[in-house]
């Protein structure tokens, strides 16, 4: 056997592999509670003011607890750079304490421990689904904790970045993000992230001054405004949004797109031109999206005689693109086929970069790049030498893999959902409809998704919307066994 074509060992590749390091985790990781611990005090301070004192009560142990983490945090001592899987770890374990911790104000508002935690993990993780019967009868501060947790959960990306990544020329690859995640021009670098975060709340802003002028309420803008930059979409009426008016649904959506939209782009003009930012393939195919598939959904409505207006086709097909989750009617009427073209906006999602859940547009324009790939290579000579190429740029084989991985877990894990609903004899395209909705982070709902959901069905939906926080990759590889056994690296 020649020496080119001899079997490659394996050994070498295994020696590469380290676990996890618990003590590199729980410094990263209470570095950020404690950064949350901070956070809490918005929300503590509102609740102070609106007399809710219980739950300002609860809003102080949480902070408590959080510089607890932090004081031990400073005792342990901080490694050169983290691994990809504990960076990974981290980003999965931020999600789930920080959903624990802040069921504990809920639990104050007569909930059940489940709901709490349902209603905590659809705002942190900017979902949107409730199982609420009626946030109509809600105090302030809680119309405005739950705005004000999707607005930090959509933050998500950008402050573990910051915590987690403070040496310069360390890349973010967070939530197993592609390379199109950053701009080449700034890198991973907290610059990076500092820019992203000031995009972040003039985004908020606008959003708050556009709706006092359509003449919301100061609660309604701020809270609004927080769930669409968030693509959250919790909203203080019960019907969502269907019973505000039209400037007011406008000014949603159109914030919500801008959410949607990967938001190193805002800043990217600053570097480059503007033209290159509307070159790029994501904002090209996002704006392609949210002007024609409202129409095609209008369209399999009428043909299949369902009910809807031009304006609840818009307005509810946007927020599944954007994964926002606001509705402006329900919809069950827009009838079978719209509904799966909906779940197919749904599972998409936004750019990468961006608050919006789903798969991502670049991973889809990845994959259909993959399949055109393919058909040539089937019809090009033996030794031709093609490249995956996206908007110029060579796609290297990593980010191809990177891409496989996570739509494949997506789609496992919306089948496998789909069918625990299925044996509790939900309806099928019902039930398709509010897994995907949670896997994707959408927040739009069928009708399932209430207080007599059966248990063991919401923390499906519990796990789904965590899975669709941080791309699937990140729980896998916090519930692998390989990640805490093996050689760790000293």
């Amino acid at each position: 056997m020649s020496k080119s074509s001899a079997p490659v060992s394996t050994k070498g590749q295994t020696s590469l592999l380290f676990a996890a390091r618990p003590k590199a985790i729980c410094k990263h990781l209470f570095e950020l509670l404690g950064l949350m611990g901070l956070l809490v005090l918005v929300p503590m301070s509102v609740s102070l003011a609106s007399g809710q004192y219980p739950v300002t009560l609860a809003y102080l142990a949480i902070a408590m607890i959080c510089a607890i983490c932090y004081a031990i945090s400073r005792r342990i001592s901080r490694v050169k750079q983290l691994q990809r899987n504990e960076t990974l770890a981290v980003a999965a374990l931020v999600f789930i304490s920080s959903s624990l911790l802040f069921t504990l104000p809920m639990l104050q508002y007569d909930m059940s421990f489940i709901d709490a935690w349902f209603e905590t993990v659809s705002g942190v993780t900017t979902t949107g689904l409730s199982t609420l019967p009626s946030v109509e009868d809600k105090p302030i501060a809680f119309l405005f904790a739950r705005g004000w947790m999707q607005w930090v959960g959509g933050l998500g990306v950008i402050v573990l970045a910051l915590a987690i990544h403070t040496q310069p020329g360390i890349e973010t690859k967070m939530f197993g993000a592609d390379a199109a995640d950053v701009d080449s021009h700034i890198g991973g670098t907290r610059g990076h992230a500092k820019r992203i975060l000031v995009v972040y709340a003039v985004l908020t802003l606008i959003g708050i001054f556009a709706l006092l002028g359509a003449g919301s309420s100061l609660i309604d803008a701020i809270v609004h405004a927080m769930a669409a930059v968030s693509t959250g979409g919790f909203a203080n009426r019960d019907d969502s949004f269907a019973s505000y008016g039209m400037s007011e649904q406008w000014i949603v959506s159109i914030i919500s797109v801008l959410g949607a939209i990967s938001l190193h782009l805002y800043y990217r003009p600053t570097i480059s031109s503007l033209r290159d930012s509307f070159r790029d393939p994501q904002l090209r195919c996002l704006l392609f999206l949210v002007a024609f598939v409202p129409l095609a959904v209008f369209a399999l409505v009428k043909l299949s005689g369902g009910e809807a207006t031009i304006g609840q086709a818009y307005f509810n097909t946007v927020s599944a693109i954007t994964t926002a989750g606001f509705a402006s009617s329900d919809i069950l009427p827009f009838g079978s086929a719209a509904m799966l073209l909906i779940c197919a906006c749904m599972f998409v999602g936004g750019g990468i970069g961006s608050t919006a859940g789903g798969i991502k547009i670049y991973r889809l324009l990845v994959l259909f790049k993959a399949m055109q790939m393919f058909l040539r290579r089937a019809s090009s000579g033996v030794h031709s030498q093609l490249h995956l190429r996206l908007d110029g740029k060579r796609v290297d084989y990593l980010t191809i893999e990177n891409v496989l991985a996570i739509i494949c877990g997506y789609l496992f894990f919306l089948v496998s959902s789909w069918l625990i609903f299925l044996a509790y004899d939900m309806p099928p395209i019902a039930s398709l409809y509010e897994v995907t909705s949670a896997l994707g982070t959408a927040g739009v709902s069928s009708g399932l998704t209430s207080a007599e959901l059966p248990t063991t069905l919401k923390l499906v939906l519990i796990f789904n919307m965590l899975l669709g926080r941080v791309e699937t990759v990140a729980i896998i590889v916090l519930l692998l066994p390989a990640t805490w056994i093996g050689k760790r690296r000293s």
